[in-house]
Order: structure tokens, then C-alpha cells, then sequence
């Protein structure tokens, strides 16, 4: 019997951004990326989803698996392209605050 990898594609978004499987988070990556490149504004519902919870971004750029990480670090790219001041600047101080502790 030939080993068959499960469809994560019907989970939401967010789920597979933080599954414990780094295939499942890579392809989660790419498909938000391109989300976010045929996102027409900052208003978008995939663009906002990101904006209100900018912690999903700390996993995903320092995901433990390259390749992984190198697909999290497009789409970050895709999404600041997106994103507006707001989003920008929450993502900004949101790291910051989160790793305040690295800057002293």
C-alpha cells in the first residue's frame, strides 16, 4: 500500500498557517500570498485577518523548516504590499513589543 499524504486544503486559512505539519504551513504560505496579491485593498477579508492578528507572522518568519520559511517570507512580502499604513505599523509594533526583552 502506497503511502498517501492527507488533503489539508479544505481546513481554513489560519489552521494550516499553524500546523504542526511544515508541508501543510508551506503550501499555506503560498496560497496567502497569492490571496493577498489579488486582494484589491487593505479591506480584503484575508488582508484584515492579518492585520487584527499580527502574531500569525512571528511563527511563520521564523518557521523551523526553510522552505517553509522562505514561502512565509514572500508572503509577508505579498501581504506588506497590501496591508496600508495600518497593517504595517501593527505588524511593526507588534514585534517589537513582543520581543522588547531583545533590545535591551
Amino acid at each position: 500500500m502506497a503511502d498517501q499524504e492527507e488533503d489539508f486544503s479544505s481546513l481554513p486559512l489560519p489552521d494550516r498557517w499553524i500546523h504542526k505539519n511544515w508541508k501543510v504551513r508551506k503550501e499555506a504560505y503560498e496560497a496567502a500570498a497569492k490571496d493577498f496579491d489579488l486582494a484589491q485593498s487593505e479591506n480584503d477579508p484575508v488582508v484584515r485577518m492579518f492585520i487584527q492578528d499580527s502574531g500569525l507572522w512571528k511563527n511563520a518568519v521564523s518557521d523551523s523548516n526553510v522552505a517553509a520559511q522562505q514561502e512565509a517570507l514572500g508572503s509577508l512580502c505579498s501581504w506588506l504590499q497590501i496591508a496600508g499604513t495600518t497593517g504595517c505599523t501593527r505588524y511593526v509594533y507588534a514585534h517589537l513589543w513582543c520581543d522588547r526583552d531583545t533590545f535591551r
